[in-house]
């Protein structure tokens, strides 16, 4: 019982040996398996690398042979159409209810992926979009100085009888340019009316007085919707009464009435057009029986107008003017004179000689 058992240990160290020795090949051989997996993997992502360089580069040369026919195309249209645009240069520039504001509407900038890095300076691929956008630059040029021109020509038309001229004679400077272009065009009528007025010359002053009708029926033609092309084309229009017999005079009162009525539905703040159709009521009230006589025979419904009614509209001119004009002052006390109401007329007649003239009359109803 006291006697040992004695166990040889070189086996268990050889079986230990031989397990470790397995796992070890085991472990290299996964690993060379995973080396090789990952070295696969990476050839083929430069493969892909380099597809995809190949494809941006067979990509570039499509835009660049696609831009060189366009370019042809476009020098051969410049050419076909050369004469056509040599007969009509008009600058088409639209515009909002008011000149000092214009819409515009800018393309959004694309730039590709590698134009910093590939040194790339064109922002914009010449496709179509550009050429709406190259449009809208010419039109926003154009509409620049569209303003900077009609802007000089108001201020002009506040100043003298020789601005009003200069006015005029930069309008038709430019009519090549703007003459389709309805802000343009009432200015021109404006300006020459204005230039008939101020003239001394009976000829000059009758012929101008024409003409001025001319430009405002251009303006109708070019927007109808304007206020400015009704209200000039009829006081152009007014201003040939002297110069007509009494079935035109009576034909164009009607008119006048009919363009003056909507300009104010369109532009209901403007003083100078209640004063205008004050001015209508009043002088239709004043008709004399032949004048009557001839109305009623041309026209079935001719415009009623009552010396009540054109006072009213002085009174709503009077209110909507920022300063007293001594016109619609003086208009205001015939008014009164007609109603029998005469401290009302001496009142209005005094403030009427306080009022300083600041430019003359250029409009006429009768």
């Amino acid at each position: 019982m006291g006697n040992k058992i004695s166990v040889d240990s070189k086996p268990v160290f050889g079986i230990l040996a031989g397990l470790i020795s397995s796992s070890l090949a085991i472990w290299l051989f996964y690993e060379r398996i995973s080396r090789a997996t990952r070295l696969d993997s990476l050839k083929e992502t430069n493969y892909n690398i380099a597809q995809l360089h190949s494809a941006i580069d067979s990509l570039r040369k499509e835009i660049e042979d696609l831009k060189a026919t366009k370019s042809l195309k476009t020098d051969l249209n410049s050419e076909i159409d050369e004469d056509s645009k040599s007969k009509k240069s008009f600058k088409v520039v639209r515009f909002k209810k008011t000149l000092s504001y214009l819409s515009s509407t800018s393309d959004a900038d694309y730039q590709s992926a590698w134009s910093d890095c590939e040194g790339q300076t064109e922002e914009f691929f010449d496709f179509p979009e550009n050429d709406a956008l190259a449009e809208q630059i010419e039109s926003n040029s154009s509409a620049k100085e569209a303003i900077d021109l009609f802007d000089k020509v108001d201020s002009l038309l506040e100043g003298s009888s020789d601005d009003y001229k200069i006015a005029f004679g930069l309008l038709t400077d430019h009519e090549s340019e703007f003459g389709c272009n309805v802000e343009y065009l009432w200015r021109a009528a404006k300006s020459c009316r204005m230039s008939a007025q101020a003239s001394s010359d009976a000829k000059m002053q009758k012929e101008l007085s024409f003409k001025a009708v001319d430009w405002a029926q251009r303006a109708l033609a070019a927007d109808e919707s304007n206020a400015e092309a009704n209200k000039w084309f009829a006081i152009s229009l007014g201003a040939t009464s002297c110069y007509c017999s009494v079935s035109e005079k009576i034909r164009n009162g009607v008119l006048f009435k009919e363009h003056i009525d909507k300009a104010i539905e369109i532009s209901p703040s403007d003083y100078l057009l209640h004063h205008l159709l004050g001015r209508f009521s009043f002088e239709v009230s004043s008709l004399s029986w032949i004048e009557r006589k001839v109305a009623t025979a041309l026209f079935k419904n001719i415009p009623n107008g009552s010396v009540e009614e054109a006072l009213s509209k002085f009174m709503l001119s009077e209110k909507l003017r920022a300063e007293p004009w001594k016109t619609n002052s003086l208009y205001i006390a015939k008014c009164f004179i007609k109603l029998g109401e005469n401290a009302q007329a001496m009142h209005w007649i005094n403030l009427a000689l306080a009022i300083p003239v600041v430019t003359p009359e250029v409009f006429s109803v009768s």
